[in-house]
């Protein structure tokens, strides 16, 4: 929820600058201007009248269009869902007059939609309780007494139905977040609030559990206890955890066993801080866990071990996130342990998605991208997303002899000697045979300033060795996308003549490079040629990155964008 406090059951509470909007009665009929008196002089004397009767009032529309409309008006990312969302979904630029909602908008915007009149309010009451997050003390015991209330006042109103079951304003949360960040939430009063507001959401399909501090010793437990078997998604994010002392429970219980239709796992952000000493002596619970889909991870080797060791048939798209570990970690160990993940798993994942440490010396993480790209130990991995820190690609001196095709040996043996050659400090991790079925390569962090020919970067290292490599060891490869770079809203000038060139290095592959927005940027030829000597130009009419017709001088090529 936002800054504001949850509403009582009577009333919702409501910012005072909110404003109301009333919807016009539905009993009174639209009127229109005289069409007639606006007529110009010269046209017909006659204008035929609308007819009002064949007018649709929006009060007409049925419920469940309106709930769509609410929940399109008020939509907040991760709100009802921690499922990440497909990487190549396409970037849009900003837009201010139409931009994303913040929870506090979002909340705002809620209260008001529940004081315009008693439909719109059982409407949209549901949606203020959709997604709670409770970050204080104060809030925890005020929703959990908004949750007692409501459920007291349900079961008075249902006191004569002996087949009712009264759950208040529990009934609509699908996702709980608690942040324990306050000092005062030491108290035992607050560990109960909580528990309680948990056991008062039976329909909870998402749980957020944000510890900055260890747990008390009986709080696991409470919430395998009073958590709905029926929760679909689950994050857990504890800091500084010391397993020798046994602050990890969820991890060496039978916890997430309690939950056999979990999809979604991310414990990404729990940071170990003894993972390299605690590997001998740590003993984790083997679970069989058949509906989780997507999990992530952070590059710490006890948490890889942890996922080693479960069952995960349903287990496709992994997210292995270098900032969540500790920077103590041993590398050796994180490739040791990665290395037996993926003999274990390494077969049914088909998205491998590799987010870089928070640091500003841009070094890249303690796994190489090469690590998902043998045949036997990915074969079926058809997209991988990682930042251009990362190590680059480079094939080995046994897999360029067992090349027979001579274009693609000398392809490939030119990126050899490019990465011998790079400035950027950084070893390349080798390829030993070809991968089949890698069909997108995403690539963040990608800015226009490290993509000019003259200026080598580890991002062009990047570009050259799939660009290079493609024909021998990538067959299937189709989209190379710069995710986070958007062309046409570049400030520098020569933006599109940048990325046009590498566009045309990717094209004599059969590969598509593709910006942020999932556009393919091409030199497209005149039908008709301009007179020699007259130099290309574009027009001030592509001030946005399109190039058209209009506003162009007379030039040999122009610049385009193309979706694909």
């Amino acid at each position: 929820m936002s800054d504001e406090s949850p509403p009582s059951p009577g009333v919702g509470i409501v910012p005072s600058a909110a404003i109301i909007l009333h919807p016009p009665d539905p009993g009174v009929p639209a009127t229109h201007p005289d069409r007639n008196d606006a007529a110009p002089s010269g046209t017909a004397s006659t204008v035929e009248t609308a007819h009002t009767e064949g007018l649709v009032n929006h009060a007409s529309l049925p419920p469940e269009l309106w709930l769509e409309i609410f929940r399109y008006a008020t939509h907040v990312p991760r709100a009802r869902t921690i499922a990440p969302e497909d990487p190549f979904t396409p970037e849009r630029p900003a837009n201010y007059a139409w931009g994303m909602n913040s929870p506090i908008q979002s909340m705002r915007t809620k209260c008001a939609l529940v004081r315009v009149c008693h439909a719109w309010r059982t409407l949209a009451t549901e949606l203020l309780y959709e997604h709670v997050v409770l970050g204080s003390a104060r809030r925890v015991q005020a929703f959990c007494r908004t949750l007692v209330e409501s459920q007291e006042v349900e079961r008075k109103m249902t006191a004569g139905d002996a087949d009712a079951v009264a759950l208040g304003h529990g009934r609509w949360v699908r996702h709980l977040e608690v942040q324990r960040w306050a000092i005062s939430s030491k108290s035992m009063h607050y560990w109960q609030c909580m528990v309680r507001s948990v056991f008062l959401c039976p329909r909870l399909r998402v749980f957020s559990g944000l510890w900055q501090k260890p747990l008390p010793p009986g709080l696991p437990a409470a919430l395998e206890q009073y958590l709905p078997s029926t929760l679909r998604e689950l994050y857990w994010h504890q800091d500084c955890v010391l397993v020798a002392a046994k602050e990890l429970p969820i991890l060496t219980t039978p916890f997430l066993s309690k939950f056999p239709e979990l999809r979604v796992l991310d414990l990404r952000k729990i940071c170990i801080l003894d993972a390299d000493r605690s590997l001998q002596d740590v003993e984790f619970v083997r679970l069989t866990l058949s509906h989780v889909v997507y999990l992530a991870l952070p590059t710490c080797p006890l948490m890889l071990r942890f996922a080693a060791m479960q069952e995960l048939p349903a287990l496709s798209y992994l997210i292995l996130d270098a900032s969540g570990a500790p920077r103590t970690v041993w590398q050796p160990s994180v490739s040791r342990e990665l290395t037996t993940f993926l003999l274990t798993h390494g077969k049914k994942l088909t998205t491998v998605e590799l987010l870089p440490a928070v640091t500003q010396s841009f070094r890249p993480g303690p796994v190489g991208i090469s690590a998902f790209l043998s045949p036997t130990t990915c074969p079926n991995l058809h997209t991988l997303v990682f930042d251009c820190r990362e190590r680059a690609i480079c094939p080995s001196s046994i897999a360029l002899a067992h090349l027979t095709d001579r274009d693609a040996r000398d392809s490939a043996a030119r990126i050899v000697a490019y990465s011998s050659t790079s400035t950027t400090g950084v070893a390349a991790p080798l390829l030993e045979q070809p991968h089949p079925a890698l069909r997108r390569v995403g690539i963040r962090g990608t800015g226009i300033g490290r993509l000019y020919p003259n200026k080598p970067s580890q991002a062009q290292a990047h570009l050259h060795a799939f660009a290079g490599c493609r024909a021998a060891f990538f067959p299937a490869l189709e989209v190379v996308r710069t995710l986070g770079l958007l062309v046409g809203t570049s400030t520098d000038p020569v933006a599109p003549d940048v990325f046009i060139w590498w566009t045309e290095k990717f094209e004599r592959v059969g590969v598509d490079l593709q910006d942020g927005e999932g556009v393919v940027w091409m030199l497209e030829e005149e039908e008709k040629k301009a007179p020699a000597g007259t130099q290309s130009e574009k027009g001030e009419g592509g001030s946005d990155g399109h190039a058209g017709a209009e506003g162009t001088k007379e030039t040999t090529v122009e610049v385009a964008k193309l979706t694909v």
